[in-house]
C-alpha cells in the first residue's frame, strides 16, 4: 500500500452492520477497480480499511449502520466512541429498505445518517455468485458511489488545506 494513499476507515457499529461489504465496494468505487478488463499496475489514492484501525490514523472514518433495532441497540457503545473521537465520521445506512423507521431511527441516534445504500435484493446477489462477477456488475449501489464522491471532495478538500 502506497504511504502517501488517503486512509479512510469504514467501521461497522455491529457484527451485522455490513462494514465489510461497504469497504470493499467503496475501495472499488474510490480507487475505480472494476471499471474497465483492462488491470494497470498504479498505487491506489485511497486506503480503505475495514473495522480493525486506529481512528487517529485515519482521514475520514464511516460509520456503518444496521437499522435494524436490535443492531442499534448492540452498537450502542460503537456509535458514542466514534461520535466521541477526533477523526471526523461520515454514517451510512446499509441494508435500507422501506420496512425501517427512519425517524425511529434518527430518534435513537440523535442525529440524521448522511447516506444511506438500499438493500441489494436477493436474487441479484444470487445472479452475482453464480456467474463469478462482483455485485457492482451487476446492480448500481448508489449509496456507496455517493459516499466514495463526497470522500473524495472532502479529502482533497482536506489535502489541500494543509499545504502552505
Amino acid at each position: 500500500m502506497d504511504q502517501s494513499a488517503l486512509k479512510v476507515g469504514v467501521k461497522g457499529i455491529s457484527e451485522c452492520a455490513g462494514a465489510t461489504f461497504v469497504s470493499h465496494y467503496l475501495d472499488r468505487s474510490l480507487n475505480e477497480r472494476g471499471r474497465s478488463r483492462v488491470f494497470v499496475s498504479r498505487p491506489d489514492k485511497y486506503a480503505v480499511s475495514d473495522n480493525d484501525f486506529e481512528y487517529e490514523d485515519e482521514d475520514i472514518i464511516v460509520g456503518v449502520i444496521d437499522p435494524l433495532p436490535s443492531r442499534l441497540m448492540e452498537g450502542a457503545e460503537a456509535i458514542d466512541e466514534l461520535m466521541n473521537c477526533s477523526t471526523p465520521v461520515v454514517w451510512l445506512v446499509n441494508r435500507d429498505n422501506p420496512g425501517v423507521n427512519r425517524r425511529a431511527m434518527q430518534r435513537y441516534l440523535c442525529f440524521e445518517p448522511e447516506f444511506s445504500q438500499a438493500e441489494v435484493p436477493r436474487e441479484i446477489i444470487c445472479r452475482a455468485e453464480y456467474n463469478c462477477v462482483e455485485l457492482d456488475e451487476l446492480h448500481k449501489l448508489e449509496g456507496i458511489e455517493k459516499l466514495a464522491e463526497y470522500l473524495k471532495v472532502f479529502l482533497r478538500n482536506q489535502l489541500f488545506r494543509f499545504v502552505p
